[in-house]
């Protein structure tokens, strides 16, 4: 059978290394936060003619920006247990 135990453990760590890989990569292109991110900042393999697409081009979706005022601004939001 399943051990329960064993996977969730194991599920945590993917978790918590997948967090990790993505605020690398964040950091890597010049952003602070993955919020950050644009829809044209993210090729995605399509098919064997057109190699790579933007992601707003392959799946005709803009993303809203998205306000980030930095880190500091959501330590301090009370919506997540910053100062009251």
């Amino acid at each position: 059978g399943i051990n329960i135990p064993l996977k969730s453990e194991r599920l945590a760590q993917y978790f918590k290394t997948f967090r990790k890989e993505l605020i690398e990569i964040t950091h890597a292109a010049g952003y602070e936060h993955p919020c950050q991110f644009k829809m044209s900042d993210i090729d995605v393999n399509v098919d064997d003619h057109y190699l790579s697409k933007e992601l707003d081009r392959t799946y005709l979706y803009d993303k809203a920006i998205v306000p980030f005022e930095g880190m500091q601004a959501l330590k301090d939001c009370i919506y997540l247990g910053g100062k009251q």
